[in-house]
């Protein structure tokens, strides 16, 4: 007897045709209660991640996290369906599920308010879960139970396995809701109107389902007299001549097996890391937006419909050899130029996923037991979803020092799909040659290996240290030019030794935008707070912010009486910038820390007035757009003072944000310029793009030293992309070459 198994309530309907109908409500009913409850279950993970995601700096991680909290809520609600099926009557199932629908109305709205915002000291994962379970968890409980629940019921009425069609339906309604929310809901609703939509339609939902339940009330039912107990002690639907009973599926009875239900666990598991591992590459290479999100979960949940609706739309071979092309088109990436590469990197991943989808899901759709076991089978299913979400999003981050999961993802990808391709009897079916597997052992296993290895075998400088969280993977390296801080494949500063050590490197050189600016705002004369630039003469104190520590570069332009406010929304940045970098420690300038994600810490800032604010969080290739939006250069416009400068650090190998952040700044009435420098491989410095913003006819523009900076046309003013709090358009800054 599996973990799920429990003798259940013995019951079997009565009616005139001898098939269990519920009175006074339709089949259309049941269709309607799972296609709603699908979109709604689908359409508030991204409105509740987009509304948490600027709390915590716009990280991958949110919405990993995000996914582990609803995949296992979902697991929750698929056992729970579970449960009261095999232990209640109808009826009661009816009157327990009517009172959780109102309780879940009542814990309305979802949006967080203001006084969620966290303050930095929290730990990011378990307060974004407990964030989560307080506005969304009774909700998102009850829809989650919708889907094997409602097939329940109607297997009362009709005990044939096209009850399992209803999944298809069920994922359709999911796919509707991913694809609607970037091109429907996300440009045309605010945050907050899409929280308010949502709760309307979730109150529709309570209607709908309750009047499902309703009928589940008004349906007489009696135990059966004469009926045949199977295995597990239930009564079937039917009449005592044996209308509505069914026969015994022998592929049912197989369904009994161990090996079986832990098919239907560590597939969908397998699914789910693949899903979660791919979501983390693509947003840590592009940028963390909604779309990002939802394309690969669409690709997830199109599996799950294909293979639901119809056993003839899974043919392992042709997966299996489409997922091993995909994996080649990763893996010689580094042949392309970088925006090619990229392209081709994010569509192989997306093929890939799909491709693992379709087998994982296609194995689990052959081995569905009948409807019986309709509810058992979903919780296994969905307890492999939340399984996944676990291990990716928690046991990854506690047992690697970096991202090593994905090419472990890639390792047992392409060994389970070599294996598949040679063991599947032909290209048009799903039966198996297993004898085949065992003489392909050695080559399977050494293509598990090979990525792994590939990944980690051959560094090229020597690591001093690696550290994970929320945030992602840090590592110091040792390099010809000095110590490197790494954040993926991005290099947030350099040290050199020796005694260049105390010298700018990497995007911040003397000749680079901010080092410009800075030797310029150095040159004015000493003024106070509420003038403006003067004329050249004594060396002037600074205050300056900076969004976007990495290691401490920008520290080496303090001198004495400067202070520096460095936000940073990672600790272990702060850690190790202190610990393994000198700059901080040897700068002159008065350094003070502020944790938390910039623009938060920035509201917060509500008296300060800085001469020189600069922006350095966009250098990565997952940027936080959030940052970048005309809401964000509003409030930084608010916290510079008379004659102040605002810098954005823009250097990115994929994405063209100059002209994006000259028209933000032109939005603000403001005059941004941009000044683009080469690196230096003797100092250590990087071609770097900036643009700096002022008052227009502010002096600095005067200065020599700024000959180099230049403004946007007005005809590239006008074609450069808007990007609101509601509305950011990655394909509008994207590099195509």
């Amino acid at each position: 007897m599996s973990a799920f198994s429990a003798r259940p309530f013995r019951h079997a309907a009565t009616s005139g045709s001898g098939i269990a109908t519920v009175s006074g409500t339709g089949t259309i009913w049941f269709v309607l209660t799972t296609l709603l409850g699908a979109f709604l279950v689908f359409q508030v993970q991204p409105v509740i991640s987009k509304c948490v995601l600027p709390w915590f700096g716009g990280t991958p991680a949110v919405w990993t996290t995000c996914m582990l909290f609803f995949q296992t809520l979902l697991f929750g609600g698929y056992l729970y369906a579970h449960l009261i099926r095999v232990w209640f009557s109808p009826r009661v199932q009816a009157a327990i599920h009517l009172m959780l629908l109102g309780c879940a109305a009542w814990s309305l709205p979802i949006e967080p308010s203001k006084a969620w915002e966290p303050s930095g000291s929290e730990s990011p994962v378990w307060y974004l879960l407990v964030l989560l379970a307080v506005h969304v968890g009774l909700p998102y409980f009850v829809l989650s139970a919708t889907g094997p629940l409602v097939q329940a019921w109607l297997s009362y009425r009709d005990d044939h396995e096209r009850v399992y069609r209803l999944y298809a339906v069920s994922n359709f309604g999911s796919l509707a809701a991913l694809l609607s929310y970037p091109f429907v809901v996300e440009p045309l609703l605010s945050v907050s109107s899409q929280s308010t939509v949502w709760s309307l339609l979730f109150l529709g939902f309570v209607l709908v389902q309750g009047a499902v339940a309703v009928g589940l009330l008004r349906l007489s039912w009696r135990p059966r007299e004469g009926v045949e107990d199977d295995s597990r002690g239930e009564a079937w639907p039917g009449g005592g001549n044996g209308v509505g009973r069914r026969e015994r599926d022998p592929s049912e009875e197989s369904a009994t097996g161990r090996g079986v239900m832990a098919a239907w666990l560590l597939l969908p598991a397998l699914a789910s890391i693949v899903l979660l591992t791919v979501t983390n590459h693509v947003c840590q290479d592009i940028a963390v937006i909604p779309f990002l999100w939802i394309l690969p979960l669409s690709l997830y949940l199109v599996s799950f419909i294909v293979c639901f609706d119809s056993p003839r739309h899974y043919r392992p071979k042709v997966y299996a050899a489409v997922t091993l092309l995909s994996l080649g088109v990763i893996q010689g990436r580094d042949f392309l130029p970088p925006s090619p590469r990229l392209i081709a990197e994010a569509v192989g991943c997306m093929v890939m996923l799909f491709g693992v989808c379709m087998l994982c899901h296609g194995e689990v759709a052959r081995l569905k037991p009948g409807v019986r076991r309709l509810t058992q089978f979903y919780a296994f299913v969905s307890a492999g979803g939340a399984l996944g979400g676990i291990i990716v999003a928690i046991v990854c981050p506690l047992v690697f020092d970096r991202f090593t999961e994905w090419p472990l993802a890639i390792s047992v990808v392409t060994a389970i799909s070599f294996v598949l391709l040679f063991v599947c009897r032909g290209w048009g079916r799903s039966t198996y040659d297993w004898s085949a597997a065992h003489r392909l052992r050695i080559p399977a296993m050494t293509l598990a290996v090979v990525p792994t290895v590939v990944a980690f075998a051959f560094p090229k400088d020597e690591l001093v240290m690696s550290d994970r969280n929320f945030f992602g993977v840090l590592q110091v390296t040792r390099g010809e030019e000095g110590l490197r801080l790494v954040h993926g494949k991005t290099i947030h500063g350099i040290q050199r030794a020796g005694d260049a050590s105390r010298e700018p490197t990497s995007y911040y050189g003397r000749e680079s935008g901010i080092g410009r600016a800075i030797r310029v705002m150095r040159e004015a004369e000493p003024r106070s707070r509420d003038t403006g630039l003067g004329k050249q003469g004594g060396e002037r104190e600074l205050r300056v912010g900076v969004v976007g520590l990495g290691c401490g570069v920008l520290a080496t332009y303090g001198r004495d009486g400067d202070r520096f406010d460095m936000i940073e929304i990672n600790p272990s940045v702060v850690s190790i910038a202190d610990r393994h970098f000198s700059f901080l420690r040897d700068s002159r300038a008065e350094i003070r820390h502020h944790l938390g994600d910039g623009r938060l810490v920035l509201e917060r800032m509500r008296d300060a007035r800085f001469d020189l604010l600069v922006l350095d969080a966009f250098s990565s290739d997952a940027i936080p757009a959030h940052l970048l939006t005309r809401e964000a250069v509003g409030l930084y416009r608010e916290r510079i003072g008379p004659g102040g400068v605002i810098a954005f650090h823009l250097s990115n190998n994929h994405l063209e944000l100059c002209p994006l952040v000259q028209r933000l700044v032109a939005e603000q009435g403001m005059e941004g310029r941009m000044v683009r420098s080469r690196g230096d491989e003797s100092l250590a410095t990087e071609s770097a793009d900036w643009v700096l913003a002022a008052e227009p006819g502010h002096p600095m523009w005067d200065h020599p030293l700024l000959d180099v900076a230049t403004e946007a046309s007005e005809e590239t003013l006008r074609e450069a992309p808007l990007w609101t709090d509601r509305n950011h358009n990655l394909a509008g800054v994207l590099r195509l070459w």
